[in-house]
């Protein structure tokens, strides 16, 4: 990218804000619809806005050559059964623990980003991007500290625990992080228009695998999620910003710099669980937040290369 190596920066942040508001009204949107009913919304209702962004780069930026082939399928479908999982295991982490914690368990995706990434495309890490992922990793893991005064939450085995089902769900981004990044510099071309397309792509695969599976087990949730139409269209309209935000970025910078600054969506987080949501914060994970900021200020800075 020559002299807008930065671009990734303000990309993300915009990426991080729209992914916070989608799992926000995914979460209200689980009391009524379930987990795979709030999982189908993320997809089903952003493809329309996918296809504008489409046709939007189509016209200001020209159709730029991009080439499928089955390594771009192979990329695409590790990428979006992953997200998929990721997805439903995060809500049932939001179910059963605040919001701004279910968040932050999440969050372990970076440092496991960072050892996918090194595994399956070769991407090595600096010295400050390692110390900012060990550094912000130990933060995550603070922030997830409950106050002594809480009320002792009533003890379930550990796979069915919301430390299992959010560090899972960080682990399954993580892999579709990785898959969405190979599906994207597969098709060749601009950067964005090959992200815009592997973005739309994704999100009509599994759509049809979500919308199948659920219309034959369980049709009324389809009747529901379409009755929904208002809440689920923000669900779909900032989880198309947050995706093509992502792809874009990390087509530009490595994953594990992209998903260490987007960290800063632990930040947002607890501003909307104290405000939306009404939870309280520990010192400890206050505390944790700070130092995650400067992690997340130590990577940016180490990022140019």
């Amino acid at each position: 990218m020559g002299g807008l190596w930065w671009l990734w920066i303000p990309i993300t942040l915009v990426a991080a804000t729209a992914q916070t508001v989608r799992n926000a009204t995914q979460r209200k949107l689980q009391v009524d619809i379930g987990t795979l009913g709030a999982t189908l919304v993320r997809f089903i209702y952003a493809i329309p806005f996918a296809i504008l962004w489409v046709v939007f780069l189509h016209f200001t930026q020209g159709l730029s050559p991009i080439t499928f082939s089955f390594q771009f399928c192979y990329w695409l479908a590790f990428g979006a059964i992953a997200q998929v999982a990721g997805t439903a295991l995060m809500l049932k982490a939001m179910e059963q623990h605040n919001f701004a914690i279910a968040t932050a368990y999440i969050k372990t995706e970076i440092l496991q980003v960072a050892i996918f990434g090194l595994v399956f495309l070769g991407e090595r890490l600096s010295l400050a991007t390692t110390l900012a992922i060990l550094i912000a990793s130990i933060c995550v893991f603070a922030l997830s500290i409950s106050q002594v005064q809480d009320k002792q939450r009533e003890s379930v085995p550990f796979f069915k625990s919301p430390v299992f089902y959010g560090v899972s769900s960080g682990a399954f981004f993580a892999l579709s992080t990785v898959g969405f990044k190979g599906a994207t510099l597969s098709l060749g071309g601009s950067v964005f228009f090959a992200a815009s397309v592997s973005v739309l792509s994704a999100q009509i695969l599994q759509s049809i695998l979500l919308f199948s599976y659920l219309y034959l087990k369980n049709s009324a949730i389809i009747t529901n999620l379409l009755s929904s139409w208002k809440t689920s269209s923000l669900v779909g309209i900032s989880g198309a910003v947050a995706s093509i935000g992502w792809f874009s970025a990390m087509a530009i910078e490595p994953i594990a710099h992209v998903r260490t600054l987007a960290l800063i969506e632990v930040l947002m987080g607890y501003f909307i669980s104290r405000v939306f949501f009404k939870e309280r914060l520990a010192k400890i994970q206050i505390l944790a937040c700070c130092i995650l900021t400067i992690s997340i200020g130590l990577v940016t800075l180490g990022s140019k290369s």
